[in-house]
């Protein structure tokens, strides 16, 4: 049995005339008699009854139609999704980011992208950096938004920078150098510094510790904690200053100031795919990213 001979069928069953029902199909009328006769003869029932005058379809036609109905609304749903997934528009897409990219851009990237492509099942995973990196290169994410070490596009990743800010530092609100509008990391030399692990967010770690060694000193380490909003939290527990992406300041924590830091100071958040990955969902995600970093910085 073949999808042509349930088309065939249903038209004789709708047309009830095999007159009616060739011309509908476009093909001559003893063909299309002929294709019914051994459509029933390998079921082995009868489909219609004939008489001289007109065509009855049976009760047990009636149980295939319904089936040939079904069956042909499937193969033409395989079609579509079929069409839709060489487009990228049906799939799968996991994405993995640090946390402070929720304080920037992630949210219009993943709110467009939904709005673009409803069909695609998008999965969001918090992760650190190095945590990323992993789950890049071992199929578990498809994208993620990072702050990369160096060098890791030498190791089989592209990378894409897609958002830049300035780095300020976050300190108790009752600090004795807060009243200043920018701070000279010179002035932080005595300070305890909150920091994120080095092993969880290599590149932005190693830049800290390069600023702050640019001012003559390396910063004394208090403590560590793996996000940014936890460190923050840290902060208001004044156990120590930060320096953290100026999105931050979006946490809202109370007992935390922000001051801007003197002198060039920025980190940026690049989005990272496994360079020969070639599913068209992902670049679908990457292009409508690109649209949203775009039209936050219309002259980037």
């Amino acid at each position: 049995m073949e999808l042509r001979h349930l088309k065939y069928f249903i038209a004789v069953a709708e047309e009830l005339h095999f007159g009616r029902a060739s011309k509908r199909l476009n093909i001559s009328q003893p063909p299309l008699s002929q294709q019914i006769m051994q459509l029933e003869k390998e079921i082995g029932v009868q489909l219609f009854s004939r008489t001289n005058r007109r065509v009855e379809i049976t009760p047990a036609g009636l149980v295939f139609l319904e089936e040939a109905r079904r069956i042909m609304a499937l193969s033409d749903d395989a079609v579509r999704r079929t069409i839709r997934a060489d487009k990228g528009e049906i799939g799968r897409l996991a994405v993995g980011y640090i946390g402070s990219a929720n304080y920037s851009l992630l949210p219009q990237v993943i709110r467009e992208f939904r709005k673009r492509f409803q069909d695609v099942d998008v999965s969001l995973a918090e992760l650190n950096t190095s945590n990323q990196i992993e789950a890049l290169r071992d199929g578990r994410i498809h994208v993620g938004f990072l702050r990369p070490p160096q060098g890791i596009e030498n190791e089989g990743l592209s990378l894409e920078t897609v958002f830049s800010e300035p780095l300020m530092v976050a300190m108790p609100q009752n600090h004795h150098i807060k009243g200043k509008t920018a701070i000279s990391l010179h002035m932080l030399a005595k300070e305890p510094f909150i920091m994120i692990p080095r092993q969880r967010g290599p590149g932005f770690f190693d830049y800290i510790i390069a600023l702050c060694q640019k001012e003559g000193f390396s910063p004394h380490i208090a403590l560590e904690a793996s996000q940014f909003h936890t460190i923050i939290g840290l902060v208001a527990a004044e156990i120590g200053i930060a320096i953290v992406p100026a999105t931050m300041q979006r946490s809202r924590f109370k007992g935390v100031v922000f001051r801007m830091i003197a002198g060039e100071a920025e980190t940026v958040l690049k989005m990272a795919w496994v360079t020969n990955n070639q599913s068209l969902v992902l670049h679908n995600f990457l292009d409508v990213a690109r649209e949203v970093v775009h039209s936050l910085n219309p002259y980037k």
